[in-house]
């Protein structure tokens, strides 16, 4: 950061005056021009790229010879990543994502054992694993508990639930 702040100060310090002033002059004399191809000439052919660099080759320099102590630096500790089992990849799926394991399970199958409606009458969803699953579409679909339905990932985070012997399904979202 004192690096940063160092460059950035010579940086700022390297446009002296008298330079603004005559980038000024110029750029004005440039816009006074009324032929547009001999404005775009006058304008390409000042130095408005010799400046900066100038000045932060001189701020490069300058902070290569006040390098006397060597810089500390601190390395993050990463947190070890614990192996995502089927079993915990089953358990957390369609919760928010923590971890993406390489081989992560994009589709589930259970048994239903309860269905709710709420007032708008969209269904809630309790499979055999505990898992809560709430429509948030208003597609239709017969279910009953004792059915086996299947949970699969769609795009952009989202979820749908269906039966394999349908080809309609809903669009879920987990609760639970």
């Amino acid at each position: 950061m004192k690096h940063f702040l160092i460059g950035l100060t010579i940086f700022i310090s390297g446009f002296s005056s008298a330079q603004a002033q005559s980038l000024i002059s110029e750029l004005q004399a440039c816009r006074a021009e009324t032929n547009s191809t001999a404005r775009l000439a006058c304008y390409d052919n000042l130095p408005l790229t010799s400046a900066p660099q100038q000045a932060v080759k001189k701020a490069q320099d300058q902070l290569a010879s006040s390098k006397s102590a060597p810089a500390v630096t601190h390395k993050a500790k990463q947190a070890p990543q614990p192996e995502a089992s089927r079993e915990n990849q089953v358990k957390n799926f369609g919760l928010d994502k923590v971890i993406e394991p390489k081989d992560k399970v994009e589709k589930i199958t259970s048994v239903i054992s309860a269905i709710q409606k709420t007032p708008y009458g969209k269904l809630i969803v309790t499979l055999e694993s505990g898992q809560v699953w709430r429509q948030t579409n208003n597609t239709t679909l017969r279910l009953k508990p004792g059915q086996e339905v299947y949970v699969e990932e769609g795009a952009l985070g989202s979820y749908f639930l269906g039966k394999e012997s349908s080809n309609k399904r809903i669009r879920v979202k987990r609760s639970q």
